[in-house]
């Protein structure tokens, strides 16, 4: 089965990894609440290869982002399914961190995570 699978949300505090073979795994949470006082809802996602290597060094934590890509399923010795988000797109929307040089009025928003 496969399904692609479009999300914009802020991301948490990514996480860069590489495996034993030496490739680069960049790991992140999207925020998917609708508004800022919602409790938050989180998608697990994975960039690989060479996309993480460029993106690694670009993402940050509470930036608005959107990723595309394709669910991924996996269940653990206990019997946990684990969902996460392969990342084929991953673009940059908006760097809190930059608002005010952009003055779009989010200077006084604090992001929840």
């Amino acid at each position: 089965m496969w399904g692609q699978i479009l999300q914009i949300g802020h991301i948490g505090e990514p996480e860069v990894r590489t495996n034993g073979n030496g490739k680069t795994y960049v790991r992140f949470g999207i925020n998917m609440a609708k508004k800022v006082g919602d409790d938050p809802m989180w998608l697990n996602c994975i960039l690989g290869g060479r996309f993480a290597e460029v993106m690694k060094d670009r993402l940050k934590r509470g930036q608005l982002v959107f990723v595309e890509g394709e669910l991924s399923f996996r269940k653990a010795d206990n019997g946990t399914v684990y969902t996460n988000l392969m990342v084929d797109t991953c673009r940059i929307l908006r760097d809190p961190r930059s608002a005010g040089a952009a003055g779009d009025g989010d200077e006084g928003v604090e992001f929840p995570f």
